[in-house]
């Protein structure tokens, strides 16, 4: 890690006043700008993440106090929650659910039974988790088969520690978030403690 960066993250973490860096090259100034940069990306998607999670502890959560923490305009943060399959507008409905799912090379069912799934709507999605996921499960690379129950209350949705990671097939305009349970089949529990609500 450049000297510079080590610096301003560390005084950006104790609210120190910021200082011009010391490099002086067009070279290290660039290179200190792409790995500014990439640090902005990786926190701002941590951001996000955060808030659709703050907004899924209930149905009733604060948008307002979401809002003046994020330094976002109520306009600004519903398109990031509606980005994250949760509704911009509460009234407007709920989220669509994923609850079970299907290996398609073996046709078997995961965490459900026929009879829970018969018409449920459904969508195929390889499933290639994303860089910042936790360590992926043997589902990974291989296609599956998702059902989910439509314009679930968020209220009732319970996504919890689920919240911000969703679902998005091509050509279908569907956002699904996805239940623990099934976050976990693809992923494995990623508590330190399945026992304790908060895996501690």
């Amino acid at each position: 890690m450049p000297d510079d960066l080590g610096r301003a993250l560390l005084a950006a973490l104790r609210e120190q006043p910021v200082e011009p860096p010391q490099a002086s090259t067009f070279e290290e100034l660039t290179g200190l700008v792409e790995r500014i940069g990439g640090i902005s990306r990786h926190l701002t998607v941590v951001k996000e993440l955060v808030l659709s999670r703050a907004d899924a502890t209930g149905g009733y959560s604060n948008r307002r106090a979401l809002g003046d923490a994020a330094g976002m305009s109520p306009s600004q943060l519903g398109r990031v929650l509606e980005g994250h399959g949760l509704p911009r507008d509460r009234r407007s409905g709920g989220v669509d659910l994923v609850v079970a799912f299907r290996t398609t090379d073996d046709g078997t069912l995961h965490l459900a039974t026929e009879t829970e799934v018969a018409g449920l709507p459904e969508f195929t999605l390889p499933y290639i988790p994303a860089e910042w996921a936790t360590e992926p499960t043997e589902f990974a690379g291989r296609e599956l088969i998702f059902y989910y129950r439509p314009q679930v209350p968020i209220a009732v949705a319970d996504l919890g520690r689920t919240a911000g990671y969703t679902l998005r097939p091509d050509g279908l305009g569907l956002i699904a978030c996805v239940t623990e349970p099934v976050f976990d089949a693809l992923f494995g529990d990623p508590r330190l403690d399945a026992t304790r609500s908060n895996g501690r």
